[in-house]
């Protein structure tokens, strides 16, 4: 156990600029959002009570006629910003845990310590996770914090602005998960970023396309929203008691937990260069 925690510690150290670049800027988009939200509050809601087109793309996301002020918060939190960040964290973790290793020469170096193959990929699996959890709170914490210094109508408390939190941090763990798992296979890294980027963003692309208006009644429709992960990412739903988030989650986590098995699996059993 003291080899994994060993690992644990080093990843954490390799990682720990892109972890606090990250935390910082969600920190701040929180607060941002929040700020914007405030200023909006009262616009937003006369465009919802009404029959106008103003701020449609909000009651797409299921915003009532007069909403309370953190699920017009949330209707922010699906901006592609708060999403990229947490995907880059998570690819960018997924595709270095292997390739990057070889592609320095120093994974023969871990491997001739005591640590087996398991051990060496949970650690990367577990320092992620930890990232993943922090990259959440630090977004929680900095629109709770912003809370105070900007009016709301109702204002959330910190427990309640951390289920949609983790709902992202949920969203970005099985896109490490497949981007691990390309990893494991290869000798580079940046194949296995490009095979991540590409799956992401296909995903993303489906959930846009099947939200689009004129694609309502299309037969393919339901099939793009089941193919995407951003399906399950609903921070409006998460505050609001009418989506599904712990079982989103749920299905999230074990989606990622999958790919993460198969990662284990190919890794246990490859050859891996003699100068890696």
């Amino acid at each position: 156990m003291k080899a994994f925690w060993t690992l644990v510690a080093k990843n954490l150290h390799d990682a720990r600029w892109s972890l606090f670049l990250t935390s910082s800027l969600l920190g701040f988009l929180g607060w941002l959002l929040v700020h914007v939200a405030s200023l909006q509050e009262t616009k937003i809601r006369q465009a919802l009570a009404g029959s106008g087109k103003g701020f449609r793309w909000m009651q797409g996301m299921g915003l009532d006629a007069d909403p309370p002020s953190v699920e017009i918060m949330m209707a922010f939190w699906n901006h592609p910003f708060i999403i990229l960040l947490a995907a880059m964290f998570a690819l960018g973790r997924g595709a270095g845990a292997v390739g990057a290793e070889i592609e320095r020469g120093t994974l023969d170096m871990v491997m001739s310590r005591p640590v087996s193959r398991s051990t060496y990929l949970a650690a990367h699996a577990l320092t992620t996770a930890l990232g993943l959890l922090a990259i959440a709170a630090s977004l929680a914490v900095g629109a709770y914090a912003a809370t105070f210094y900007n009016v709301l109508k109702s204002p959330p408390s910190l427990g309640l602005l951390m289920e949609p939190a983790l709902n992202l941090a949920a969203l970005a763990w099985p896109m490490y998960g497949y981007t691990l798992w390309f990893s494991s296979m290869d000798i580079v890294r940046w194949r296995a970023l490009t095979a991540g980027s590409a799956l992401t963003l296909a995903g993303f692309i489906a959930r846009v396309i099947a939200m689009i208006p004129v694609f309502k009644d299309s037969w393919w429709r339901p099939w793009a929203e089941r193919a995407s992960l951003f399906t399950l990412y609903d921070p409006v739903g998460a505050v609001a008691g009418r989506g599904h988030c712990e079982r989103d989650m749920a299905i999230l986590l074990a989606l990622g937990a999958g790919f993460v098995a198969l990662a284990f699996l190919v890794f246990a059993h490859r050859d891996l260069p003699a100068n890696s």
